[in-house]
């Protein structure tokens, strides 16, 4: 009796292996080699605009923004932190500032609907101010933007403080305005 169980679910299995085997095995798929579809008609898909440029690394702030320059205004309580890409943190002690050069995004791209345009040394300009929560979601960071119409998309340039931690809170606006002022001579446009 034993022996005919086991004869039996053996016979289940293989019936089972069978079918599945049968059902995942596609019959009549075409073969198609690398040559039977012309190179015109690949595309790719893009996730991001892309400015046509020459450059991909038109300015880099933390090569080319001087030290002596960084420390003349302050902005070098901490060395300068180079991060993603083309972009880079400078500290000022109550607060820290970052310049990052963008590529792949238009000035016009880059503008929330609250920004008000105007002119640095002759540059065309926007700032604006940004809200966020920290990454533990108990102390907000008061961010001012401003941002620059180059030949290469956007210079970026940010200030940035906790309002918990920042003795004496800096005036935001200005002081991004004033440094952007001074650091005007070291950008690439």
């Amino acid at each position: 009796m034993v022996a005919k169980l086991r004869l039996v679910s053996v016979l289940c299995a293989l019936v089972t292996a069978v079918i599945v085997v049968w059902q995942t095995t596609p019959t009549g798929v075409p073969h198609v080699d690398s040559d039977d579809i012309p190179m015109t008609n690949v595309t790719t898909s893009i996730k991001w605009p892309v400015i046509e440029t020459t450059d991909p690394s038109p300015f880099n702030p933390c090569k080319q923004i001087p030290l002596d320059a960084v420390q003349a205004i302050g902005l070098a309580f901490t060395p300068p932190i180079p991060e993603d890409q083309l972009r880079c943190k400078y500290d000022a002690g109550n607060y820290q500032m970052a310049v990052e050069a963008i590529v792949w995004r238009t000035f016009e791209q880059t503008l929330p609907a609250d920004a008000v345009q105007l002119d640095i040394d002759g540059h065309r300009a926007a700032q604006w101010w940004i809200m966020k929560p920290t990454d533990w979601n108990n102390r907000w960071w008061i961010t001012c933007m401003i941002a620059y119409d180059t030949s290469y998309g956007v210079l970026q340039q940010s200030l940035f403080y906790s309002p918990i931690y920042s003795e004496p809170d800096p005036d935001c606006m200005q002081t991004n305005l004033q440094r952007a002022h001074e650091l005007i001579p070291h950008y690439v446009f």
